[in-house]
C-alpha cells in the first residue's frame, strides 16, 4: 500500500486528534493510569505499527505492537489494584481501542476510526447516565429485550416468504417484518425514555413520548393532570408534542417500506410537525411548571404486543386491499378512518406497501395516512 508524504502526515495528525479526544474525556473523568497525553501517544503508536507493518509486509510488527499496549495496561491495572479494592477496566480496555483506532487509520479506514472513536468517548462519557438507566431498567424489561430478540432473530427467519389469502394480500414473513420494524422503533423510544427519566422536563417527555407511542403518552398525562390541576399546561405541552413527533415515526416508516411516497408526505409531515412545535412552544412560555413525570408506557418489545400487533397489520392490509378493489378510493378511506383511531402504524405500514406494489396510488396511499393520522389525533 502506497501513501503520499502528505497523507502520511494527515493520517499522523488524525491519529493523534481522535487519541487526544478519548484522553480528554479520560482526563475528565480523573482517571489515573492515562489521560490527556497517553491516549493520543497510544493512538500514535498505533498508527506506527500498522504502518510498519504494511511497509514491512509482517503482520507481527502490529500485533507485537497491541500485545505491548496490552501489556503495560495490564501492569498499570495491577499497580491500582494495590491502590483500590476496584481499580476496573475502563481506562484499560479505552487504550486499547486508541491502539486499534491509530492502525485503522493507517489501513485507510479512517471513517470508521473516527465513527469507533465517537462511540467509545460517548460511553465513557455517559457513565452516570448508563448506571443510571440500568437502576431504571426492571426485570420485565429485560424480558421484554429477550422477547424482542425472539421476534427479530428466532421467529422472523423461519415464517415463509409466501402471499396467500383474499387477494394475496397476506405474507406471513411481511406481516412479522413489520412487527419487527414497530417494535424496534417503539423498544428504542422507550429505552431512551428510561434513560432520560423525567430530568429534561415536559417537553424532553413529550418527544420520546411520541416516538413511543402518543395515544399512551396522552392517556397518561390526561390522569395525572386529573389528579394535579396544576399541571395542566404542562400537560398540554407534553401532548402536543408528543402528537408532532409522531409525523417523524410516520415519516420513518414511510421512508423504509416506500422511499418514493416520502416526497408525497413531506408537506403535510413538516406542517403537521412545525404548528405543534409552534404551539407547545407559545403553552411553554406562558408556565412556570417545572414539575415534570415519565409516560406510564408498556415495553413496546413485549411479545403479546408484537402479536397483536401483527394481527392487526394483517387485518388492515387486508381490509384495505378488499376496501380498495371492492369500493375504491373511499372503501380504503374508510378503513383508514376507522384502524387511525387508536393505531396509525398499521395503516401507515400497509398504506405504503400496497403503493409500493401498485394496488393503491402514491396520492391515495398519502390521502389513506392522512385521514389515519387526523382520526388519531382528533381521538
Amino acid at each position: 500500500m502506497e501513501h503520499s508524504t502528505l497523507e502520511l502526515f494527515q493520517n499522523f495528525g488524525v491519529a493523534i486528534l481522535l487519541g487526544a479526544l478519548m484522553g480528554f474525556e479520560r482526563e475528565r473523568s480523573g482517571a489515573r493510569i492515562a489521560g490527556m497525553r497517553t491516549f493520543p501517544l497510544v493512538a500514535l503508536f498505533g498508527e506506527l505499527s500498522a504502518l510498519l507493518s504494511l511497509l514491512g509486509e509482517s503482520p507481527w510488527i502490529l500485533a507485537t505492537g497491541f500485545l505491548v499496549v496490552t501489556a503495560l495496561a495490564v501492569t498499570g491495572n495491577l499497580l491500582q489494584a494495590r491502590q483500590r479494592v476496584d481499580p476496573g477496566l475502563t481506562t484499560e480496555i479505552a487504550l486499547l481501542i486508541a491502539f486499534g483506532i491509530g492502525a485503522l487509520v493507517a489501513y485507510g479506514f479512517r471513517p470508521l476510526a473516527v465513527a469507533i472513536t465517537l462511540a467509545a468517548t460517548s460511553i465513557l462519557h455517559f457513565k452516570p447516565h448508563l448506571h443510571a438507566f440500568t437502576r431504571r431498567v426492571t426485570q420485565k424489561d429485560i424480558y421484554a429485550i429477550l422477547q424482542f430478540g425472539l421476534v427479530s432473530f428466532i421467529i422472523l427467519p423461519v415464517l415463509p416468504n409466501d402471499s396467500f389469502g383474499p387477494f394475496n394480500a397476506l405474507n406471513p414473513h411481511h406481516i412479522w417484518l413489520m412487527v419487527v420494524l414497530i417494535s424496534g422503533i417503539s423498544l428504542a423510544g422507550y429505552l431512551l425514555m428510561k434513560m432520560v427519566g423525567g430530568r429534561w422536563g415536559g417537553p424532553a417527555s413529550g418527544v420520546l413520548g411520541g416516538l413511543v407511542s402518543s395515544t399512551a403518552t396522552t392517556l397518561a398525562f390526561g390522569r395525572h393532570t386529573r389528579n394535579h390541576p396544576a399541571f395542566a399546561r404542562m400537560a398540554a405541552v407534553v401532548v402536543i408534542l408528543a402528537s408532532g413527533i409522531l409525523m417523524i415515526r410516520v415519516g420513518v416508516e414511510v421512508m423504509i417500506i416506500n422511499p418514493g411516497l416520502l416526497r408525497q408526505m413531506l408537506v403535510p409531515i413538516i406542517a403537521i410537525l412545525t404548528a405543534g412545535i409552534v404551539v407547545a412552544g407559545i403553552i411553554w412560555k406562558r408556565t412556570l411548571e417545572t414539575e415534570s413525570m415519565v409516560p406510564e408506557t408498556k415495553n413496546p418489545a413485549e411479545l403479546t404486543g408484537a402479536i397483536t400487533f401483527g394481527l392487526i397489520y394483517g387485518v388492515v392490509l387486508l381490509a384495505t386491499s378488499a376496501g380498495e378493489h371492492y369500493f375504491g378510493s373511499e372503501g380504503v378511506y374508510v378503513v383508514s378512518l376507522v384502524s387511525g383511531l387508536t393505531d396509525v402504524d398499521a395503516i401507515v405500514l400497509s398504506s405504503s406497501r400496497l403503493a409500493a406494489s401498485g394496488v393503491l396510488a402514491p396520492v391515495e396511499a398519502r390521502n389513506a395516512i392522512l385521514i389515519a393520522v387526523l382520526a388519531n389525533l382528533t381521538f
